[in-house]
């Protein structure tokens, strides 16, 4: 069987938890330089955060999953409004409704329209958004090379005017041109025609711009930021303004770092002083009657309706239709497409019958349903979900039911779980397809004048030792563990704190490697403890050892450090389980943890030899609970 694994078009979806924290945007010049930015304050705000979500390692446009609350804070919206979906819906139909841009291709003679959203989906159950930027932005955002402009978005969060954060991203542009053209001798000019186009500028008053917008954004980003702007009159025609000479110089590296401390002290106080509101939400898009239903059609990828929970019949069919039968039978063994069939009864069989603790709809059982179309809505289908979990189901689950009293109920509660946890076995990753035989060809032999000097072949290289799926205890997994991690080499080389916190991961990752005690006792397998330990031995496969990555999340969760952080953070109540949060997240996705680590020490090791440290890693989202009058959009 070719195992399911994840195609290239399927959606990445980064999450606020996991990237919240982040400041740095990367943006080609083009998308600085050439684009009309006609956006509000908030709406600037919620862009530059989605941007700076976009590591330098990423290889495709990630859609942006955030919650409801993080939103309105965001865009600062009324939290205790009942009418909340309907703000959330009107805000972003602003943003999505933006009148439409056009961006040069560079080497080409042509230009592209786009959008800054392609499109947003709200999740009412979950209280959460996707937001999906408009792919023709890719090029402009993702793997940057060359021709690119970095800044910290820090420095814009108390920025009061739409025209101060756009000139301080124009500054940033410009600013390796400026010092070139300085070094020479030369002035750095910006025609105004240009800069009212870049800033979306209607009025013409030269005195009006320069009082609403430059002496503005002049005062705010020579007092908050890491450049001094300025500029004079270059170019007169009569009365009329026709270019700026600019300049804009770098601070040094202490004034820059002391306006982003100030910066992040100043929200931190704010944050404390405001709290958390209480988000009130009584209304809904779902009974919004200008909000379009289209009649159902039947296709792979379309959600079904809860009315086909009345008819069972009807409703397998159309689980047919996402499974994508003849794909599958290409795919997989006929046991496991048996296995596919039995999951298809026993998914109408629960979308049909409604338990206790089930919410229903339209005759359909609301919370399986939910389940189902959420992967569907995920996959484009339920093709992968189905190729990843069918081996599980043929070998061993199918079998274990055909024993117990009531196999149609094991089989449910089985099901539901695996729904629950259906990216495990979409983003599982393909088996290597078995190599070839090599044919065997008759020889012919010729008598040579000379021997011919035969080599012996080079022996395989030594089978690396994984961590075997057999260890059910946690001591005996702890004594595993310790095979694979060289506790001298951390005892040493760690700090006291950071040594206290690899104790800890130790213990936990161990015990998150070995089944669930409810999973021991009701004979089930334990997934998430096998994509655990999958991950430890991938670490082990790559750097023959743990410590790699005991190292890494070490240093990120140094005890000194990250208990000193939750103490001062209002908004964490359970610093205990924020660490270990945080394990489970770093552990799940290993590689990237240990190259993020080696990265980390890399800019500190530049940093300690003189170069200029860009990056900055406080917190800056709670900027978004202060609600700053935009003066400039009046």
């Amino acid at each position: 069987m070719a195992a399911s694994k994840q195609k290239k078009d399927d959606p990445f979806v980064v999450t606020f938890e996991e990237r919240g924290d982040q400041t740095i945007v990367r943006k080609s010049n083009d998308l600085v330089q050439m684009t009309r930015n006609n956006l509000t304050l908030s709406q600037q705000r919620l862009m530059l955060h989605i941007f700076s979500m976009i590591k330098p390692e990423d290889t495709d446009l990630p859609s942006y999953e955030l919650s409801i609350y993080d939103f309105i804070k965001m865009t600062g919206m009324d939290p205790h409004s009942g009418a909340l979906y309907k703000q959330v819906r009107k805000n972003i139909e602003e943003l999505a409704n933006a009148p439409i841009q056009w961006i040069k291709n560079n080497g080409t003679s042509t230009v592209e329209t786009f959008r800054w959203i392609d499109k947003v989906r709200i999740d009412e159950g979950r209280a959460r958004m996707t937001i999906t930027l408009d792919p023709v932005l890719k090029p402009h955002l993702v793997q940057l090379k060359t021709l690119y402009t970095t800044m910290d978005v820090t420095y814009t969060m108390l920025m009061r005017s739409t025209y101060s954060i756009r000139i301080y991203e124009l500054c940033k542009s410009y600013q390796s041109l400026y010092l070139k053209k300085k070094a020479a001798g030369e002035p750095l000019v910006w025609n105004l025609s240009m800069l009212y186009e870049q800033l979306s500028y209607t009025a013409n008053r030269w005195s009006d711009f320069r009082r609403l917008a430059l002496e503005k954004a002049k005062a705010e980003i020579n007092e908050k930021t890491d450049v001094i702007f300025n500029y004079d009159v270059y170019e007169k025609k009569g009365q009329k303004v026709l270019s700026l000479v600019v300049t804009i110089d770098p601070v040094d590296d202490a004034a820059a770092q002391a306006n982003l401390d100030s910066i992040n002290s100043t929200v931190r106080k704010k944050s404390k002083k405001k709290g958390r509101p209480t988000v009130a939400i009584e209304d809904s898009l779902l009974d919004d009657p200008s909000v379009i239903t289209f009649d159902y059609v039947s296709a792979p990828e379309t959600t079904i309706p809860y009315s086909f929970g009345r008819h069972r019949t009807e409703l397998r069919e159309e689980i047919v239709v996402k499974a994508r039968m003849d794909q599958l039978r290409a795919e997989i063994t006929p046991e496991e497409l048996h296995a596919v069939e039995v999951i298809i009864d026993v998914l109408a069989d629960a979308c049909c019958t409604i338990q206790a603790g089930d919410g229903e709809q339209d005759g359909g059982n609301k919370t399986v349903f939910g389940k189902m179309n959420a992967i569907i809505l995920d996959c484009g289908g339920l093709t992968s979900w189905l190729a990843g979990v069918a081996p599980r189901y043929a070998q061993e689950i199918i079998p274990r039911s055909q024993t117990m009293r009531s196999p149609a109920r094991y089989l449910n509660k089985v099901l539901r779980e695996d729904m629950d946890n259906y990216r495990i076995y979409i983003f599982r990753k393909a088996k290597p397809a078995a190599e070839p035989k090599e044919e065997l060809l008759e020889a012919e032999y010729h008598v040579m004048d000379e021997p011919v000097q035969q080599t012996m072949p080079e022996p395989e290289p030594p089978k690396v030792e994984l961590i075997p799926e057999t260890i059910v205890k946690r001591q005996d997994m702890r004594k595993e563990f310790a095979k694979f991690v060289d506790d001298g080499y951390l005892e040493k080389t760690l700090t006291s704190g950071q040594r206290g916190a690899y104790h800890e991961i130790y213990r936990h990752l161990a015990a998150r490697c070995v089944p669930s005690p409810s999973s021991l006792r009701n004979g089930l397998k334990d997934e998430m403890r096998l994509h655990y330990l999958a991950c430890m031995n991938e670490v082990i496969e790559k750097y023959g050892s743990l410590t790699p990555l005991m190292e890494a999340m070490a240093h990120e969760l140094d005890f000194d450090v990250f208990w000193a952080k939750a103490a001062k953070d209002p908004n964490v109540n359970n610093p205990m389980g924020l660490f270990y949060h945080i394990i489970e997240e770093r552990a799940l996705n290993p590689i990237g943890t240990i190259m993020n680590d080696q990265a980390q020490r890399q800019k500190v090791a530049a940093k300690e030899k003189g170069e200029k440290d860009k990056w900055h890693n406080e917190s800056w989202m709670d900027a978004f609970e202060e609600d700053i009058p935009d003066d400039s959009e009046e």
